[in-house]
């Protein structure tokens, strides 16, 4: 079994599983990206999950702690790529819970500035080779501590250090 982070853009994406190595994918179609899921229990996306025009409320208390990010709903073009993502994996009976991430969240909560840090927890960067990819790969840690309890649900999955809570 496995997690991933996939990092959606309207073109081609980074999709980051990680086992006990992390292996990337540049992906073009929703339908390539279904083809590396098989394995997968948790996959963390970078894009709406829910269909609304306004900030959650969840999402407005992140931007009063500093997060900046618009709502994922603003980013009609992939929250309707991550719905017929959703709509495959339904399709396809994949046993997978899909996730809202954000990279910037992430790396902010974990101190992940970089190769190192990501090292750091156990996972080689040396296949990253684009911000795109680190992002994917944040996306895969997110999974990680989300499928270890160690997180907040705020609309976007938070992930939290033990030391943290």
């Amino acid at each position: 079994m496995s997690i991933a982070g996939l990092y959606l853009t309207d073109g081609e994406c980074k999709l980051a599983v990680l086992t006990d190595e992390l292996k990337l994918h540049s992906l073009e179609t929703n339908e390539e990206i279904i083809k590396h899921l098989s394995d997968v229990t948790v996959l963390a996306v970078n894009a709406a999950l829910k269909t609304g025009k306004d900030l959650t409320d969840t999402e407005e208390e992140l931007q009063e702690e500093g997060y900046i990010f618009s709502p994922g709903e603003n980013e009609e073009t992939l929250r309707r790529r991550a719905a017929h993502l959703k709509q495959l994996i339904k399709q396809k009976g994949l046993n997978l819970e899909l996730i809202r991430f954000d990279p910037m969240i992430t790396s902010r909560e974990l101190a992940l500035d970089g190769d190192k840090a990501l090292e750091s927890m156990g996972i080689d960067s040396s296949s990253i080779e684009s911000s795109q990819g680190f992002d994917a790969a944040l996306g895969a840690v997110t999974a990680r501590f989300y499928q270890q309890d160690q997180f907040e649900d705020l609309g976007v999955i938070v992930p939290k250090h033990l030391h943290n809570t």
